[in-house]
């Protein structure tokens, strides 16, 4: 046999008997990288667990920034709607006036039975439909209070949470 295929035959018989054998270092480092896994594996259990509260921290502002603006919408209609019944009001008590102006001067015109009775009536009426004017003014200034209290209150939790979600946001991180 030549040289060199002898020196492959030999090198082929050691590498064979020498692959099929482990070392103390590799039979150690097997249980090291299952362990290293186990605790790869924790590790990203616990990240998803802190990705999940941070959703769940940076979606509450939101849903809070939605109540306050339903509030606050709640509050500007009735605010609306407060300064419309007071501008029908003042136009009633104006209709009013204007009603009883003939009435209060009977003695210096003539106003017909018929005509007097018409214009009570119509006074009656108007004089009622500023009473409701005036119960339906106060109803809306106390809603347009509750809004405005309900608006503040809102604002307040907002504050009060937001510390605290910077505080869990900044041990996430």
């Amino acid at each position: 046999m030549s040289r060199p295929w002898v020196f492959v035959l030999c090198f082929l018989l050691f590498s064979a008997s020498g692959l099929g054998q482990s070392t103390a270092d590799e039979s150690q480092g097997m249980p090291a990288l299952v362990a290293e896994v186990r605790q790869l594996r924790e590790d990203l259990q616990t990240s998803s667990g802190y990705a999940l509260k941070a959703q769940v921290l940076l979606y509450r502002p939101q849903a809070q920034q939605a109540a306050v603006a339903r509030a606050s919408k709640h509050l500007n209609d009735a605010r609306a709607s407060l300064a419309k019944t007071q501008e029908r009001r003042r136009a009633v008590g104006s209709s009013l006036k204007r009603n009883q102006e003939p009435i209060d001067n009977a003695e210096t015109a003539e106003i017909s039975p018929m005509d007097r009775k018409q214009v009570q009536g119509e006074s009656s009426r108007l004089k009622e439909e500023l009473e409701n004017l005036a119960a339906e003014e106060q109803l809306r200034t106390e809603q347009a209070k509750l809004g405005g209290l309900e608006d503040r209150v809102d604002r307040l939790e907002q504050v009060s949470d937001n510390p605290h979600e910077t505080q869990m946001l900044t041990a996430i991180q």
